[in-house]
C-alpha cells in the first residue's frame, strides 16, 4: 500500500509537471502572436490606413529651390558616391582636400530630402531656413570643433532658440520656438555641426495614445521605413528613417523605453541611449525624466562615439548631470582596439521569440564564440514583472511637462490641460487616433513622493536584473529593444548596431546592455567598443534602395 502511495504521487507530479510544461509553452505561444499581430497591426496603420489630416504641416523646400535646381543630376550623383559608406572624420577630410564644401553637402541632403523624404518616407518634420547660409559661413571659417561642417538633424522635442520650432509633433506646440537652445544643441553648435533640421516622431515620444501608429504626429503625419513595407519603429522613428535614407550624417534621438533602440533596429542604423545623467534632458519635452535621455542615431560606430563625445556633460539645469561633472572621456578612444576575445556574453532569451528570432540569435552566439569569446544563455527572473513602468510614466509626466512648459513659454499653452482643450477643438485633425495617454496624466492623483518612491522601486527591480547577469557577465546582448523593460527603469546603457535582415528583408539589430558604472566611469565606452569590433567583423548594414 505504501508504494502505491509512493507511485501515485510520483505519476501525480509527473502529470503536474507536464501540465504546467505545457501550460508554459501555450502562454509562449498565445504572446508571441499578441507581439507578431500588434506588429501586423502597426504596418497596416502605418502603410494601409496611414493618417493624412489638416494639421501636418508643409515641408517648406520651395525656399531653397534656387540653390537645389544649380545642383546638377550627375554633380549630386558624384556626391552622392563620394560620401558613400564615409564617416564623419571621413566627410571633413573631404572639406580638407577640397573636393567637397559644407553648402555642397548640405545642398545634396537637400535635395534627397525632396526626391525621397517629403510625402514619401516623411521622416523630416521641418527644415532650417538659415541652413544654406549657416554652410556658406562654415566655408569661410576656419575648421574648429569635432563636428564642423557636419549636417544633424534633431528629434522634433529637442528644444532650439532659431526659426525652427520645437513641437514633440503636437498641434497644440506648433508655435513653439524657445528662448535659448537646449544644452546639447548648444554643445552641438560649438564642436561646428549644421543644424540641418527637425525630424518626425511618435507624437510626444509616444506619450499620446494607446492607439499610436508608431512614427506618427499630427504636424508631421506618417513616417516610414525606407527598407519595405515594416514598423519604423517609434519614438524617433524620423531619425532613424533619415538617417538610414542618407538625408543627415546623423540624428539626435530621445529615449524613454526602447524609442532609441527599437526605431535603430527597425532601420538597420547604430543607436545609443546612454546612462541617465550622461547628457542633460534641458529643454527637451518630456515624458518623464527619471528615465528620459537624449542619445545618438548614425550610420556607424564611429560616429556615435564622436557625437557622444561632443554632448555629454554637466549642466546646471540637469541635477542628474553631477554624476559627468568631472568625466573628461573621448569615447572614439574605445574604438581603437581590434579584439574582444575573452569578453564573456550574456545573450538574453526572449520570453517570447518574434518570426526568425531565434535562428538570428543561435547565429550571433557563433559569431562571438567565433571571436573567441565565452557565451551563455541568461533569462531576466520573474522579479522583471513587479516593475510599474506604465504608472511611474503617467505619474511622471504629469509633473515634468508642467516643468517644461514654464521655461517653454508657448502661447495658449501654460499647462498639460491646455494642450488637451487645444486637441479637443479638433480631434479629428489634432488627435486623429486619440489622446488617452495625456488624459490619463491628467487625472493623475499620484503624489510627488509617492511618485519618486515608485520610481526607486523600479530602479531597484530593474538594476538587480541587469546586475545579477553582469556578475558572471561583461556584457548583456539581446535583439532590439527586447531588453529595455530593464534597462530604462534602471538608467543603464544600450547600443544597438545591425545585425542582418529577417528572410522577409526586414532589419534586426543586435543591442549591448551595460551597468551604470564601471571603475567609477560610465559604461559607455566599453558598449562602443565591444559594437565597434561587432560592426568591423559583421558589416552587415546596407543602404535602403530607394526607388521613388
Amino acid at each position: 500500500m505504501k508504494n502505491f502511495f509512493k507511485y501515485s504521487l510520483i505519476v501525480i507530479a509527473i502529470f503536474i509537471f507536464i501540465i504546467a510544461f505545457n501550460f508554459q509553452k501555450i502562454i509562449v505561444k498565445f504572446t508571441s502572436f499578441i507581439i507578431e499581430n500588434s506588429i501586423n497591426k502597426q504596418v497596416k496603420m502605418q502603410y494601409d490606413e496611414k493618417k493624412v489630416t489638416k494639421s501636418k504641416n508643409d515641408i517648406n523646400i520651395n525656399q531653397f529651390k534656387a540653390e537645389l535646381d544649380q545642383m546638377s543630376d550627375l554633380k549630386f550623383k558624384n556626391i552622392g558616391n563620394l560620401i558613400s559608406n564615409s564617416n564623419i572624420k571621413d566627410i571633413q577630410s573631404l572639406y580638407d582636400s577640397k573636393k567637397l564644401t559644407c553648402e555642397e553637402l548640405v545642398i545634396y541632403y537637400l535635395k534627397r530630402i525632396e526626391k525621397y523624404d517629403i510625402n514619401k518616407l516623411n521622416s523630416i518634420i521641418e527644415l532650417n531656413p538659415d541652413v544654406i547660409k549657416i554652410a556658406r559661413e562654415k566655408d569661410k571659417e576656419t575648421r574648429s570643433g569635432k563636428l564642423y561642417g557636419i549636417p544633424i538633424t534633431l528629434k522634433a522635442n529637442i528644444g532650439t532658440s532659431d526659426k525652427i520650432h520645437t513641437t514633440a509633433g503636437s498641434y497644440a506646440l506648433k508655435d513653439s520656438i524657445l528662448d535659448e537652445d537646449s544644452f546639447i544643441v548648444k554643445k552641438l553648435r560649438s564642436e561646428g555641426a549644421i543644424i540641418l533640421g527637425k525630424t518626425n516622431l511618435s507624437e510626444f515620444a509616444n506619450y499620446m495614445t494607446t492607439k499610436s501608429s508608431n512614427g506618427y504626429s499630427a504636424l508631421g503625419g506618417q513616417t516610414q521605413n525606407p527598407y519595405g513595407k515594416f514598423d519604423v519603429g517609434g519614438s524617433s522613428s524620423g531619425s532613424a528613417s533619415s538617417v538610414a535614407s542618407g538625408f543627415s550624417v546623423a540624428s539626435i534621438g530621445t529615449e524613454t523605453a526602447g524609442s532609441i533602440i527599437y526605431p535603430s533596429s527597425q532601420n538597420s542604423v547604430v543607436g545609443i541611449k546612454p546612462s541617465i545623467g550622461l547628457i542633460s534632458r534641458d529643454r527637451i519635452v518630456p515624458i518623464a525624466e527619471s528615465q528620459d535621455t537624449a542619445g545618438v542615431i548614425s550610420k556607424n560606430v564611429d560616429d556615435d562615439a564622436l557625437i557622444l563625445s561632443s554632448i555629454y556633460g554637466y549642466d546646471t539645469n540637469d541635477k542628474d548631470t553631477i554624476a559627468s561633472k568631472n568625466l573628461d572621456e573621448n569615447y572614439s578612444n574605445y574604438l581603437t582596439e581590434k579584439s574582444i576575445k575573452g569578453i564573456k556574453v550574456a545573450i538574453l532569451k526572449p520570453f517570447a521569440a518574434r518570426s526568425n528570432e531565434s535562428d538570428i540569435l543561435e547565429r550571433i552566439e557563433k559569431e562571438f564564440k567565433g571571436m573567441g569569446n565565452q557565451t551563455q544563455i541568461v533569462s531576466f527572473s520573474d522579479e522583471i514583472n513587479n516593475i510599474k513602468m506604465s504608472e511611474a510614466l503617467e505619474a511622471g509626466f504629469k509633473f515634468d511637462i508642467a516643468k517644461y512648459l514654464k521655461t517653454a513659454k508657448v502661447n495658449r499653452v501654460n499647462s498639460l490641460n491646455d494642450i488637451v482643450y487645444i486637441n479637443k477643438e479638433d480631434l479629428e485633425n489634432r488627435a486623429p487616433y486619440g489622446q488617452d495617454l495625456l488624459e490619463k496624466s491628467l487625472s493623475n492623483k499620484m503624489t510627488y513622493e509617492e511618485y519618486k518612491n515608485l520610481v526607486e522601486s523600479n530602479k531597484n527591480i530593474a538594476s538587480k536584473e541587469i546586475d545579477s547577469i553582469l556578475k558572471n557577465a561583461d556584457v548583456i546582448v539581446s535583439l532590439s529593444d527586447q531588453a529595455a523593460t530593464a534597462y530604462a527603469p534602471a538608467g543603464y546603457p544600450a547600443l544597438t548596431v545591425p545585425a542582418g535582415y529577417k528572410s522577409s528583408g526586414k532589419p534586426i539589430g543586435i543591442t549591448f546592455v551595460g551597468s551604470k558604472f564601471e571603475e567609477g566611469k560610465f559604461e559607455e565606452g566599453k558598449l562602443l567598443k565591444i559594437a565597434n569590433v561587432y560592426e568591423t567583423n559583421t558589416k552587415y548594414r546596407k543602404d535602403p534602395n530607394l526607388k521613388y
